[in-house]
């Protein structure tokens, strides 16, 4: 890592041995500094997805070379501060003109008086038409979203008590059958609401209520 030490010391075979697990792990993984997002160290998988050297991200901060907004920076930070940790947090990168959507996992290290959030990548598709043409099923499997995510995003929407149930659950996999069958309503009455949430949201199937939720349509 960057993080070093003013004496040079011999690293034991453990410590090699976890710096070549970092660098060589084939999902990106970057480390910040808590307090402004300023890389102090990625991986090689890292380097390969944003496209540039190593000297020109270290000493950067992830917003200020446009890889992070910073509402998603807050996501995360948010995550950490309740839970002590973020998961599947979704977001969207920009690299080279190209939108990469991608899901975020951190957790913080204390050293000394400063904190580092390690936070770890996994890509979800490389651009919006991949999402559009994964079924519900498959997008879900891939995601692997729970629903504090979904509940929190239905919040934005006018939606009564009953619409934001069959919502959550149309977002995070349900059929209609099993929907009513949970509820104990009528198939009828599933698809019946099912329209008027699609029309509140501004979408035209259930296709398109997740992606609208990460905000990709």
């Amino acid at each position: 890592m960057v993080m070093k030490s003013r004496k040079r010391t011999v690293k034991t075979p453990v410590e090699e041995l976890i710096i070549k697990f970092f660098m060589e792990e084939p999902f990106p993984i970057v480390i910040t500094r808590a307090k402004d997002g300023t890389y102090v160290e990625v991986n090689k998988a890292a380097l390969k997805l944003m496209g540039l050297p190593h000297k020109q991200i270290i000493g950067h901060t992830s917003i200020e070379l446009g890889f992070f907004t910073p509402e998603l920076r807050k996501l995360l930070i948010d995550d950490i501060r309740k839970q002590g940790f973020a998961t599947n947090i979704p977001g969207k990168i920009n690299i080279k003109n190209q939108v990469i959507y991608l899901l975020f996992r951190a957790f913080p290290i204390k050293m000394g008086k400063e904190t580092f959030f390690v936070i770890c990548t996994t890509d979800v598709a490389n651009h919006k038409s991949a999402i559009g043409e994964l079924s519900d099923d498959k997008l879900f499997k891939i995601t692997l979203k729970d629903d504090k995510f979904v509940k929190e995003k239905l919040k934005q929407y006018q939606l009564s008590p009953r619409q934001q149930e069959i919502a959550l659950l149309s977002a995070i996999g349900h059929s209609n059958s099993e929907i009513a069958k949970k509820l104990f309503i009528s198939l009828y009455t599933v698809k019946d609401h099912q329209k008027e949430i699609f029309r509140i949201i501004g979408i035209h199937s259930r296709n398109e209520l997740f992606p609208k939720l990460l905000n990709l349509r």
